[in-house]
């Protein structure tokens, strides 16, 4: 008996032969008899194009008390051979043709949970993340006999979309109920702990002092900085990058957020030499670049602590400039 061609697909896509996978399976489908569908009445006869055994014997089992006709399992799906169609495009970055091959295949078996799980993973591909979840979602829930495998394969791939979607704790229970149905899926475990992960971040960050108390936490201490910084205040802002070239800029600024002013001087004193007969002018003019006043700190240091709304601070700002903001 020839081997039908779902399963040669299969052995293609196995040995990673994609444009072959996708040369038989396009002969194949052009080659589907008019009006072919999965389930077809057959005299005595429920004739149906299972994907693989699960889904027969899950089906067979749940369907066994409403059924009135014996089920015959017929080989050569043509809603899989667009499914394989999708993922042999997936593998070469087709994702358009990819989508378009799922769209058929969906025409064809609408209720395939395997198809809406395969488009939710090339839609979150594409950075569609709602929309991919949506089709994960509806896959879930399509077939009420639909095997664990199916299943737990389209709420792991809620707790992918929803990671994306920073839901963090609706992810870890999409997961956690997948791992109800498939308990050894390293993937869902795997996910489950890139949660944990972020949110240990997260809290880690939480706790960072934000890089404008710096100057409160430890000012500067460089005696010509501090004599620099009074008497910059209040003269007319210089932007950082034409005083020391963006590159440059760039460095210091990096190093003044994570370390404050004792990143600012290291990476300063790198650029600038302190023997260079220039180098207090050089300074003075970076320091007229408003990231690093003082009293920008202690503004954004009393916003962050609701002692002072955005308005005020801005008409401080505009009396002290004794002029409109451009």
């Amino acid at each position: 008996m020839r081997a039908d061609f779902n399963r040669q697909a299969d052995d293609f896509i196995v040995a990673g032969r994609y444009a072959e996978a996708q040369a038989l399976l396009e002969v194949a489908i052009r080659a589907m008899p008019n009006g072919w569908t999965p389930r077809r009445n057959e005299g005595e006869f429920l004739t149906i194009a299972f994907w693989n055994q699960k889904e027969f014997l899950a089906f067979s089992y749940h369907e066994v008390d409403r059924l009135t006709k014996s089920v015959f399992w017929v080989n050569e799906s043509y809603s899989r051979a667009w499914y394989q169609l999708a993922f042999a495009h997936s593998k070469q970055d087709h994702f358009e043709e990819a989508l378009f091959a799922i769209d058929c295949g969906l025409e064809l078996e609408n209720d395939h949970p395997e198809l809406w799980s395969a488009k939710g993973h090339l839609l979150g591909r594409l950075k569609r993340h709602q929309e991919a979840l949506d089709c994960y979602t509806h896959a879930a829930s399509l077939r009420d006999w639909a095997p664990a495998r199916q299943v737990a394969h389209a709420l792991r791939g809620q707790g992918v979309q929803l990671v994306d979607l920073n839901r963090l704790d609706e992810a870890e229970a999409a997961l956690q109920r997948s791992l109800e149905l498939e308990p050894d899926s390293e993937v869902a475990r795997n996910a489950l702990g890139y949660i944990a992960d972020l949110r240990s971040q997260r809290e880690a960050k939480k706790k960072e002092t934000p890089w404008f108390l710096h100057s409160f936490a430890k000012p500067p201490t460089d005696p010509l900085t501090v004599q620099l910084l009074a008497l910059v205040e209040g003269m007319p802002s210089i932007p950082g990058p034409k005083t020391v070239g963006s590159e440059n800029y760039s460095r210091i600024v990096d190093a003044f957020m994570k370390r404050g002013w004792e990143g600012f001087e290291e990476v300063f004193d790198r650029i600038v030499k302190r023997d260079r007969p220039d180098y207090a002018d050089v300074k003075r003019d970076l320091l007229c670049e408003p990231l690093f006043s003082i009293k920008a700190h202690k503004s954004l240091a009393e916003l962050v602590l609701g002692r002072k709304t955005i308005d005020e601070i801005w008409e401080e700002n505009r009396e002290d400039n004794g002029r409109e903001p451009q």
